[in-house]
């Protein structure tokens, strides 16, 4: 049985538990063969950044070339800490196993641990148990360790292990990583796709899930593990990326490579899925005429809503419009607030969000009666487009007018756009004291360490025309 200690106890080195069997002992070979596999891989003129990436753990004859479209986008990058998640092959538990490692030994060297980072992720949930145990003969979190000891320079690692598929302790791990991940931390995960069917029902199952992940379809992805429509030994740890990439800013995600065991070794009647996966961070500047083209779709909305019709459809073909974004709409009567209701992640398309958060502007804001058709010419709209989230270190680096805030603090959170604070002439002390009263915090709660305060952009457009 795991054991949770409330704090980390003597540290020690963990030995390579693969070395030798799922890629070479020796550093020279191991060095020579990662090289080679990253070398493979066509250089990538990246315009997004990576904040995640998915990567087979299968020994490296098979798996390792396709890992290497995942690692050679790190090409370039400095992340300080690299989270990785996988799920045990060796133990069943129904906790999440944290090391208590000073560091991880590959043929390449020593990784450190992130001992800070594991002492914090401890201390939020009783689900994170301090355990070497689960970890000493796993490899599906080792196996990743030299494409990052050639890729990345000075980093430590925080490695975290599933002993079931549990959906709370994917939510546990998510939310932990959103509350403590910043721009210089990687998240990792390890998995492998179908294991031995037909090459033919190999890419069906692995098509259907790798579908859903690129869509950031959460619940699309449970549906078809359920009822076997794809298969993921790492299953857990995508359910955690999926969940947790929304928060680090992902809107985009791309599949980067995918075949199979058969596309090696010929034998196409076993095989075994792995793919390469991309979690990254673009945000395309709106044109005039996108956003234009946003203004009618809310503008629409509104109408429809307030008239009790059926939403109109969109289809734009804009790529822009298509981006994951966040946004907030708001409606104003005569200048005066009249609806205000957004999307902070970038979960859903931005043409999708507009008009999704149009109609909750109109019809559900709880501070306000719904919209009715008599007002229409009244009404002006403002469209706010969000960046992502970024964590505040250092508050001296919000910026009124082109800051928003968001804090978050146990079930409590609160969020206030950029235009707020310039709007109400707040200075920066006023405004970190109007969004915590925004949370129902006390008006200092920002500095306290159990409160993650952080800072948003958006693109700002509006329309003072009648809404009609």
């Amino acid at each position: 049985m795991l054991v949770c200690f409330a704090a980390l106890g003597a540290a020690a080195v963990r030995p390579p538990a693969a070395a030798g069997s799922f890629y070479p002992a020796d550093p020279g070979e191991l060095a020579f063969q990662v090289d080679k596999f990253l070398n493979n891989v066509p250089a990538a003129t990246a315009e997004s950044e990576l904040v995640a990436l998915i990567a087979p753990h299968a020994g490296y004859p098979y798996s390792g070339q396709t890992a290497a479209y995942a690692y050679k986008r790190l090409a370039g990058r400095h992340f300080k800490t690299v989270v990785l998640i996988g799920a045990s092959h060796y133990a069943s538990f129904d906790r999440l196993a944290l090391p208590d490692d000073e560091a991880w030994e590959t043929p390449l060297g020593r990784v450190p641990v992130d001992r800070e980072f594991v002492r914090k992720l401890a201390g939020l949930s009783g689900r994170f148990v301090i355990d070497d145990k689960p970890h000493l003969k796993e490899h599906a979190l080792e196996v990743q360790l030299p494409f990052l000891q050639r890729t990345l320079k000075d980093f430590k690692i925080v490695p975290v292990l599933f002993g079931s598929l549990s959906l709370a302790n994917c939510q546990t791990l998510a939310y932990a990583l959103s509350l403590l991940a910043d721009d210089n931390t990687l998240i990792v995960i390890s998995t492998d796709w179908s294991h031995y069917y037909d090459d033919k029902v190999a890419r069906r199952l692995d098509g259907r899930g790798l579908g859903l992940v690129a869509d950031g379809d959460l619940s699309g992805f449970i549906k078809a593990l359920s009822e076997g429509d794809t298969e993921a030994c790492g299953a857990p740890a995508v359910i955690t990326g999926l969940l947790l990439a929304p928060a680090l800013g992902a809107n985009q995600t791309e599949l980067a490579k995918y075949n199979n065991s058969g596309d090696l070794t010929g034998d196409r009647g076993r095989v075994v899925g792995y793919a390469a996966v991309l979690f990254a961070c673009r945000e395309t500047a709106l044109s005039a005429g996108e956003k234009g083209k946003l203004l009618k779709i809310a503008r629409r909305t509104v109408t429809a809503a307030a008239r009790k019709k059926a939403l109109p459809r969109f289809e734009p073909e804009e790529p822009a419009l298509n981006e994951r974004r966040g946004a907030f709409v708001t409606l104003k009567k005569y200048g005066e607030l009249r609806g205000c209701i957004g999307c902070l992640l970038p979960v859903r398309p931005l043409f999708r969000a507009v008009q999704e958060m149009a109609r909750e502007a109109a019809l559900n804001d709880r501070r306000f009666y719904p919209v009715n058709a008599s007002e229409l010419p009244a009404l002006s709209i403002e469209i706010s487009v969000l960046s992502r989230l970024r964590r505040v270190a250092d508050a001296a680096d919000i910026k009124i007018g082109r800051d928003g805030l968001y804090i978050i603090k146990g079930d409590k959170s609160g969020l206030l756009l950029p235009q707020v604070a310039a709007e109400q002439g707040w200075g920066r002390e006023e405004f970190l004291r109007q969004v915590c009263y925004k949370a129902n915090l006390p008006g200092d709660a920002w500095r306290e360490p159990e409160a993650a305060l952080y800072r948003f952009s958006a693109g700002v457009f509006g329309d003072d025309r009648p809404v009609n």
